[in-house]
């Protein structure tokens, strides 16, 4: 996605703490959009990815993480992080979405 086009995107998720639910296990199911939605996370842990792996990504995807980075702080606001919006770290529980058959009126 080029740098215009993910900002209106990027402004939206910023505060998002790293979660989406995405309602495809497109891993399970890559022809069809089956299964429940899954709550998905960022990786926040302490030992971020070495620069070398982030180095290869980089140029496997055409892009430069450092720039992104600097793009980024000059549009997107500084917030006060949650405390509780990475408890499943330190918890061991997490959310976990079952489909169940209803009645619809």
């Amino acid at each position: 996605m080029n740098d215009t086009a993910e900002q209106s995107v990027m402004l939206h998720l910023h505060q998002t703490y790293g979660k989406t639910i995405h309602t495809w296990a497109f891993d399970d199911f890559p022809e069809l959009p089956l299964g429940p939605p899954h709550l998905m996370m960022s990786y926040t842990g302490i030992n971020p990815p070495s620069d070398d792996a982030i180095h290869s990504r980089d140029e496997r995807s055409g892009i430069s993480s450092s720039a992104k980075k600097g793009l980024r702080e000059g549009y997107l606001p500084r917030y006060q992080k949650d405390n509780k919006a990475d408890q499943w770290e330190t918890s061991g529980t997490g959310i976990m979405f079952k489909p169940e058959e209803t009645q619809i009126r």
